[in-house]
């Protein structure tokens, strides 16, 4: 297999993400489907600490 690894800050609002990407032709999920994710979980996990209803909360 050819894999090929690349590392890339993204700063989104206050949060800075690190993200290394390895590109496997035989993996499934794009980057995009992969950063999606993991942004929407970490809106998620915010909007759980602030105790604010997800309606009043500005993500």
């Amino acid at each position: 297999m050819n894999e090929k690894t690349t590392v890339s800050e993204y700063k989104i609002g206050h949060t800075t993400y690190v993200v290394k990407t390895t590109f496997n032709p035989a993996f499934r999920e794009s980057l995009s489907d992969v950063l999606k994710r993991l942004i929407i979980r970490e809106s998620e996990n915010l909007i759980g600490e602030t105790g604010q209803k997800i309606e009043k909360q500005t993500v």
